[in-house]
């Protein structure tokens, strides 16, 4: 009989007029890698919440080495070594970077925390995974895929039973991978078993066992890695082929006049960054993390301040205007959408339409917007977005990644923006949902905006851009048309001496 680090038998799970979970059937064994698929909706997060205790399941089994657990709870569940990495962020902001990696349990000595060892055991954390992070650095100093490698340190243990990794990609650069990679088989070697949810298919197909695919709550199919292709594990996860061709500017479309024009911009990272996009075109932006890419989007932007250099949006008489600030930026007619879109980009307690329309209620088009006004204008911006609700009043924070990311784009479409600037466009999105906003951004383009994606990515980069500019250390390196830029390509750019 196969004792399994983690077991759970006929777990079904309903929230107010959702079934969220319909008899899930899962078992993970020790020092293997078992990945879960599925879209957003499908019901993975709610999954992995009742496996590590911070839901509980309307009916089911949860076991754990072949011993079932009464009453799971999270305490419970850490208790008995079962690790988790949220895709919601466990961060303390005011806190250390030491004091976060060791939130769950701080060393202590003579009844108070020993700070020595605290310091000394998180740098060893760290060191672990290759992480180059200031012990001591706050917290909300830290880039988003910094926050993201801080949270990972926190997770891993070479003692735990299991560690269920949701996400845990989501913001890092293939170079930040490799040693979370290596870190992953270091666990399986040692016996620890590893629940993995990723939207890149790539990452499961290079280190998981075993997978199990869901759709609409319930699973599909399971089985060894070897009997998938990541072209039918896509298929079962939306129950239609998925279309993955390169989204191409139209043949008889060219880019416009300049739009956007940076000239000689630096800050304490970017060094005399100088480049412009054109109405009309899909300009990107990559490199690795640490290479400055998400600094230049806000820079870009005019969320964040420049050292010197300057950031100009040509206007109608084709007068250089530089950018003063974002709200400045946003008077010429530059929006810009930021990678973290649930704490920087949208307001995730009130409705689609409350969302949709702040875009116009921030530039002041509208002296009074009375709530009949606001959902005849919501009404024309959701379906222009292509955003996908049976509702235009459900709380955006309900709605898939992908839909959120379109709420975010039709906000900016309701006040004719003429430049896009997006900071990883589509950060913890799925298969389906990511072709999706590819295609909106290549309708921007083709209404004449200028759109300007700045990722890490390097497949997402290669799908959609004209054009791409690779940066590395705070520097342009190189320049490469769209077409040309395989995953292969920006790889090796970036690696040139």
């Amino acid at each position: 009989m196969t004792i399994h680090a983690l077991e759970l038998r006929g777990i079904s799970k309903s929230f107010p007029g959702v079934r969220a979970l319909a008899d899930v059937s899962l078992a993970i064994r020790p020092g293997t890698v078992h990945a879960i698929c599925g879209e957003n909706g499908a019901g993975k997060s709610t999954l992995i919440k009742i496996a590590t205790g911070a839901q509980n399941a309307d009916t089911g089994v949860i076991r754990i080495d072949g011993q079932e657990i009464d009453h799971p709870s999270r305490r419970v569940m850490q208790k008995l070594g079962i690790r988790a990495i949220f895709q919601e962020r466990q961060i303390a902001l005011d806190l250390s970077v030491a004091e976060n990696v060791l939130l769950d349990g701080l060393p202590k000595r003579f009844g108070r925390i020993d700070w020595r060892a605290a310091k000394k055991l998180a740098s060893e954390r760290l060191r672990a995974l290759e992480i180059d992070l200031d012990i001591d650095a706050p917290v909300r100093t830290l880039s988003v895929a910094q926050l993201q490698m801080m949270e990972i340190a926190r997770a891993v243990s070479f003692e735990a039973r299991l560690i269920v990794m949701d996400e845990p990609t989501a913001s890092l650069s293939r170079h930040e991978l490799e040693p979370l990679f290596r870190v992953i088989e270091r666990l399986r070697r040692e016996g620890v078993a590893v629940l993995f949810i990723s939207h890149h298919l790539e990452e499961v197909f290079e280190i998981a066992d075993e997978i199990t695919v869901m759709r609409d709550g319930s699973v599909v199919a399971q089985g060894a890695t070897t009997e998938f292709t990541p072209a039918s594990v896509a298929e079962l996860m939306f129950g239609r082929i998925i279309d993955s061709s390169r989204v191409n500017r139209r043949a008889d479309d060219q880019a416009g006049k300049p739009l956007l024009v940076l000239k000689d911009v630096s800050t304490q990272r970017l060094h005399n960054v100088s480049f412009s996009v054109s109405g009309g075109e899909i300009l990107a932006v990559t490199g690795g993390i640490g290479a400055g890419v998400s600094e230049l989007a806000r820079v870009a932007a005019g969320a964040s301040l420049k050292t010197s250099g300057e950031v100009f949006v040509v206007d109608e008489s084709q007068k250089m205007q530089g950018i003063r600030s974002r709200r400045h930026a946003l008077r010429l007619g530059l929006a810009f959408l930021p990678a973290d879109r649930k704490r920087q980009g949208l307001l995730l307690e009130r409705t689609l339409v409350d969302n949709v329309v702040l875009g116009q209620q921030a530039v002041g088009s509208h002296l009074i917007f009375t709530p009949s006004s606001a959902t005849k204008s919501a009404k024309s911006l959701i379906p222009a977005a292509n955003i996908k609700t049976a509702n235009i009043d459900v709380v955006v924070g309900t709605l898939s990644g992908g839909n959120q990311q379109k709420a975010m784009i039709g906000r900016w479409m309701g006040v004719k923006t003429k430049i896009m600037i997006f900071d990883e466009p589509t950060a913890g999105i799925d298969i389906a949902s990511k072709f999706e906003i590819y295609n909106e951004l290549r309708r921007l383009a083709n209404s004449g905006v200028a759109v300007l994606v700045c990722s890490t990515d390097f497949q997402e980069v290669g799908q959609v851009a004209d054009r791409v500019l690779v940066m590395r250390s705070g520097n342009v390196i190189g320049e490469i048309d769209g077409p040309s830029a395989t995953e292969r390509r920006l790889l090796e750019m970036e690696m040139s001496k």
